[in-house]
């Protein structure tokens, strides 16, 4: 559990500055500003800086030192924020299913919150257009964040499935997972695969992303991206380090070589779609 003025610094970092209380407007808020202060990325696992999914760690990577990070640690650092406010979260493990007739393996950290009889699912770990607001775990509710509409449906294989609509756009599945409780340790073994594994795409090049308003901006294998209203509105691949880094810097508040001295990978090389 954090401390009170761990939650305050926290608050501070997301630039949310209302009352905390564990209710579905203080939950609303908080995914709001974490997505939109924090970003996802991956620079030191392209640094090769281990990670460490410690609380304490992640609290000074994410809060202290104002870095990213991706879904194993995004979501398990916000974890212990909303236990911290009075929240019930129950952890899973997701399968993503952007990928057609592949079954991919756990590799996603999931979040469901209990309010009062309601259970939501609240994420901050997706680098792609994604729910912005918490999305009701209920069968077959058509839902909206303001952008896109969402529904969970029901499969024997996957569990609860999230279906994602965006405008003029057909019904996509995004990612399922069973209601198989997951402890901090069993997001280990997936995360230093991503890290390590060489078929990971992870250690290859930059993955980073952070929302705006209505656009979700991108920074992937080079490429500088803006995507709103369900197209991309913006898109410059970056030539140069100096260029890179004042992407890095505007954009996504990151300074690629500010954590370390030797620098990173400004991860140019094409690999595989992730």
């Amino acid at each position: 559990m954090l401390e009170n003025i761990q939650i305050k610094q926290y608050l501070q970092r997301i630039g949310y500055s209302q009352t905390v209380s564990p209710d579905f407007v203080t939950l609303s808020g908080l995914q709001w500003a974490h997505i939109t202060h924090i970003p996802y990325e991956n620079l030191d696992i392209l640094a090769g800086i281990p990670l460490s999914l410690r609380a304490e760690d992640l609290f000074q990577k994410i809060v202290t030192r104002k870095r990213g990070g991706y879904c194993f640690e995004l979501q398990g650092l916000y974890k212990e924020l909303l236990e911290s406010s009075g929240f019930h979260v129950t952890q899973y493990s997701a399968r993503f299913m952007d990928e057609p007739d592949i079954v991919q393996m756990r590799r996603h950290r999931v979040l469901v919150v209990q309010i009062g009889n309601e259970r939501y699912l609240t994420d901050v770990g997706i680098r792609s257009e994604s729910p912005r607001t918490p999305i009701k775990l209920v069968s077959d509710e058509l839902q909206s964040d303001g952008i896109c509409e969402y529904r969970f449906q029901r499969d024997p294989f996957y569990g609860w499935v999230l279906c994602q609509k965006e405008q003029r756009k057909a019904w996509k599945a995004m990612y399922g997972f069973t209601e198989e409780q997951q402890i901090d340790d069993d997001f280990v073994m997936p995360s230093f695969y991503c890290e390590k594994h060489p078929d990971s795409t992870f250690n290859k090049f930059m993955k980073i992303s952070i929302f705006n308003g209505e656009s979700n901006f991108t920074l992937v294998n080079g490429v500088f991206q803006e995507y709103r209203n369900a197209k991309v509105q913006l898109r410059k691949k970056l030539t140069s380090k100096p260029e890179t880094n004042s992407i890095l810097k505007t954009y996504f508040g990151l300074d690629e070589d500010s954590d370390n001295p030797k620098g990173r990978n400004g991860g140019s090389r094409s690999c595989s779609k992730e």
